[in-house]
């Protein structure tokens, strides 16, 4: 899990202006952000989602992109002369997987 969200970061922090690198990286942290393709329907799968999401987050890269989220870190994230939709829909994108994993840390 490690080796994959630090392959994801270093998409993010170095692949920022290939918009389907950058929109397919995103779509694999929000699926893990949510629990996907882990959720699967009752009580004691859930629980073992929260453990998953737990571990997650301890994880130096997730604790690196919760720390710097600025275009400084991610250059998609930045604004330019000729953003367009798809750059606006990775940043929500970004953020939203980030919130999912700060609300996990939080309890």
């Amino acid at each position: 899990l490690s080796c994959f969200v630090y392959s994801s970061v270093t998409n993010l922090k170095y692949r920022g202006r290939c918009e389907p690198v950058i929109s397919r990286t995103l779509q694999f942290l929000n699926d893990l952000s949510v629990g996907y393709p882990f959720f699967i329907y009752g009580i004691t799968y859930y629980l073992k989602i929260i453990s998953l999401l737990k571990k997650l987050v301890k994880i130096e890269a997730v604790k690196f992109m919760l720390q710097n989220h600025t275009s400084k870190h991610f250059p998609f994230l930045g604004i330019s002369d000729n953003y367009s939709l798809s750059d606006l829909r990775c940043r929500t994108v970004f953020y939203t997987a980030l919130t999912r994993l700060l609300m996990v840390d939080l309890g």
